[in-house]
């Protein structure tokens, strides 16, 4: 009876978790609005490549880059107010998002997430990342965000982000024989590889890009464990395991409710009687 009563009907919230495609292509479309481009500067807390022609917001990564190529450039005692000002809102804006709602933006906002979801339907055998990746998100937030940067003076992680890529491709379609012979020609092709492999894993894998590569998603990942939007796992739980087969991921949420790539899709809830939806001030 115990296990039977884990099946029972859905909760209320699990009408807006069947939502989450509408959201993720409301979110698309809402990001690469054109026609509020007088927006872009509001910072968005998920990847989105602010050097499209059609992008709404500013990628949060760019300001942080930003910053420290201008203070690798010496401009930190002339102009410090902006560099202190790039690099600080960009990391505000993370944490606002993190911290008030974990990695829910990752689940719900990210266009590029959305794109990996839509791979993922493709009916081919699937295998699990090792549980060890997600712990390379956070050396190259550092690495590509921040020390890269400003050893290269240049916004190196905009170079290889595959979002990036994906604009530069529509954007730039009838010069991208010619830019492979400038200097930059090399960091096109790995771009475009990079951009190749993650797709061609995403098929394979759950979200492999913001498993293993996305700065903002290991960002994220850390505040899953004190943001505002938790999950909240009963103690009598009967081990049906029925969340752990809904989520994704393949994630025991009951075990790890604050697992560092929990996406917060929230597909878990709605299946577990033993897990709540909770929120904290």
């Amino acid at each position: 009876m115990a296990k039977s009563s884990q099946k029972s009907a859905p909760r209320p919230w699990y009408f807006f978790i069947k939502s989450r495609r509408f959201v993720q292509g409301s979110a698309l479309l809402l990001s690469n609005a054109s026609l509020l481009s007088f927006l872009r500067f509001i910072p968005c807390g998920y990847l989105q490549c602010s050097n499209c022609s059609l992008s709404t917001f500013t990628c949060p990564l760019i300001l942080i880059q930003k910053g420290m190529v201008m203070m690798s450039m010496g401009m930190f005692g002339m102009m410090s107010t902006k560099v202190i000002g790039s690099i600080a809102v960009g990391l505000a804006i993370l944490l606002f998002f993190g911290s008030a709602l974990g990695a829910w933006a990752c689940g719900w906002l990210c266009p590029f997430g959305f794109l990996q979801d839509i791979l993922a339907k493709i009916p081919v055998k699937k295998f699990r990342l090792p549980s060890w990746s997600g712990h390379l998100r956070i050396p190259l937030f550092v690495g590509l965000v921040g020390v890269v940067p400003y050893m290269s003076r240049g916004l190196f992680f905009c170079d290889v982000c595959p979002s990036g890529t994906i604009n530069r491709l529509w954007q730039q379609a009838a010069g991208i024989p010619l830019f492979f012979k400038t200097p930059e020609g090399a960091w096109a092709v790995f771009s475009l590889l990079f951009l190749a492999l993650v797709l061609t894993m995403a098929m394979f894998t759950v979200r492999p890009f913001c498993g293993i590569f996305c700065p903002i998603g290991g960002f994220y990942g850390i505040l899953n464990k004190m943001s505002g939007l938790f999950l909240h796992a009963d103690k009598e739980c009967v081990s049906c395991n029925l969340c752990q087969k809904s989520c994704p991921q393949g994630i025991h949420p009951v075990k790890t409710p604050a697992h560092s790539q929990c996406v917060r899709c929230l597909e878990c809830t709605g299946k577990c009687q033993s897990l709540s939806l909770d929120l904290r001030l």
